[in-house]
């Protein structure tokens, strides 16, 4: 029996509706709630893995850059690109320490870590408790200018600690 146009269409349409609601949970829960709400997904495309259906990544519609990597354990890997539909367009410093994926460092180590280099604990500002080694956060300055996405190596109450060692390995810089 052969499928009509309508049929594609409305099958198409509810993946994508489901596409959305998984992928706004998922930031939600990682990144805090309300933070798909920053993001307009009428730009977005969903790639999906050929072999098993699942979202891989999403892309935006416009220049086709990868936003956001989901991986296989269900955690999701944000861009400088993605990181930045994500941070609110506001510069207040209350809402900014507020979010919890993100490290705020000095501004002299802007022009470093921009380029993909360390951020190391002395050069924390500000950052969450609640953070855990592992997670992913964006990077930003003390001005609110987005720096860099990585992983941190040491939790939250460990990076404000110290004064010497790693604090977040840059996976992708903003130069």
């Amino acid at each position: 029996m052969e499928k009509t146009k309508t049929q594609i269409k409305n099958r198409n349409s509810k993946r994508e509706q489901f596409d959305k609601s998984k992928t706004m949970m998922s930031l939600d829960y990682i990144f805090g709630s309300k933070t798909s709400g920053r993001m307009d997904f009428s730009k977005v495309a969903f790639v999906h893995s050929r072999r098993t259906g699942r979202i891989r990544h999403l892309t935006d519609k416009t220049t086709g850059n990868v936003l956001f990597s989901f991986r296989p354990n269900g955690t999701i890997a944000p861009t400088v690109a993605g990181a930045g539909l994500m941070a609110s367009r506001k510069n207040n410093s209350r809402a900014r320490s507020s979010r919890n994926w993100e490290v705020i460092v000095i501004d002299g180590v802007s022009e470093v870590v921009s380029k993909g280099k360390t951020v190391f604990c002395k050069h924390v500002v500000s950052c969450s408790d609640s953070l855990r080694p592992g997670e992913d956060v964006s990077i930003v300055n003390e001005k609110g200018e987005l720096l860099a996405v990585g992983k941190t190596v040491v939790g939250g109450p460990t990076i404000k600690q110290f004064k010497k060692g790693q604090a977040v390995k840059i996976r992708e810089g903003s130069a």
